[in-house]
């Protein structure tokens, strides 16, 4: 039901499927905020075309946004600049789309949500750092390093090993 209430990608193509074969139309998009289901787009610019073949609609286009999430060392919040290319066809009618393709329902409708977000979340690098020499957690007390130094005795001996060391030292 939500998808419905925020659904800034979803456009009405039955001129585009009643047209030739070839005809175009082109769409600006510029929302200060898109809900992707659990996906928050801020803000999603971009342009796409949207083009009648044989087959259904092609779609592409270029996307650029922010996407929040994490740093992976320290975990603070941070906002990733993403830039998503779109090139896809949605088959019409529905019945002759191979199964896992998208397609346009008999309503019309190009829902493009989808599309959007599994390109956005496979756009999203997979190790994010708020910046380059971030030094995350201390793994004895889960002090941020970032903030300040714990203290800790940087032990770098492997416990299973602890007794080995002790050969060492005596």
């Amino acid at each position: 039901m939500s998808s419905k209430k925020n659904a800034p990608l979803r456009f009405n193509v039955g001129f585009l499927l009643e047209g030739n074969v070839g005809e175009k139309r082109e769409y600006e998009l510029d929302y200060p905020s898109a809900v992707i289901e659990d996906v928050i787009l801020q803000p999603l610019q971009g342009t796409i075309f949207l083009s009648r073949n044989s087959r259904g609609i092609y779609v592409e286009g270029n996307l650029v946004t922010n996407i929040m999430s994490e740093c992976s060392r320290c975990l603070t919040p941070l906002s990733v600049p993403l830039e998503m290319e779109l090139n896809d066809l949605f088959y019409y009618p529905p019945t002759t789309a191979p199964e896992g393709e998208y397609s346009i329902p008999a309503t019309c409708f190009l829902d493009l949500s989808p599309l959007v977000r599994e390109m956005s979340v496979i756009s999203i690098p997979l190790q994010l750092l708020c910046q380059p020499d971030c030094l995350g957690f201390c793994m004895e007390c889960g002090q941020n390093l970032n903030e300040k130094d714990c203290g800790c005795q940087d032990d770098d001996v492997d416990p299973r090993l602890a007794v080995l060391g002790g050969l060492l030292n005596s």
